[in-house]
């Protein structure tokens, strides 16, 4: 490292030296293990590394799935979407799925809903369904 003095006596400007080499034998010693120490350190993480993962994922394997099972049923509801937007921009075809929706329901009531046994029907594939 070199310093620079200046004499507020004269114009000259001296440089100094503190040291002549920037590396001595036992600094470069230092260095060299210091190299060897990050090097180790630097393989035994990446030897360790599958164990880790494994016990990672051992210790956090449900709450990682339900991550994954939200993020994939978002990514389904996004497409869902997507794809309905592309069917209701033909046109006539948002109308006719409209006009299945209403026989569909009008359908069903009729079947299920409009009398005492139908309705009993109805309750009993329910239960069935949930058994």
């Amino acid at each position: 490292m070199q310093q620079t003095e200046y004499m507020t006596d004269t114009s000259e400007v001296r440089e100094t030296s503190e040291s002549t080499s920037l590396t001595t034998p036992s600094t470069a010693k230092q260095l060299e293990m210091q190299g060897r120490q990050i090097g180790n350190n630097i393989v035994a993480f990446f030897t360790a590394l599958p164990q880790n993962i494994r016990s990672f994922w051992q210790q956090y394997k449900q709450p990682i799935t339900n991550i994954l099972l939200i993020l994939l049923a978002l990514i389904a509801v996004r497409v869902l979407f997507a794809v309905l937007a592309a069917l209701n921009s033909i046109p006539l075809l948002a109308p006719t799925f409209q006009l299945i929706g209403i026989l569909y329901s009008v359908w069903f009531v009729y079947r299920y809903l409009r009398t005492k046994s139908n309705r009993e029907e109805l309750a009993s594939k329910l239960q069935s369904l949930f058994e």
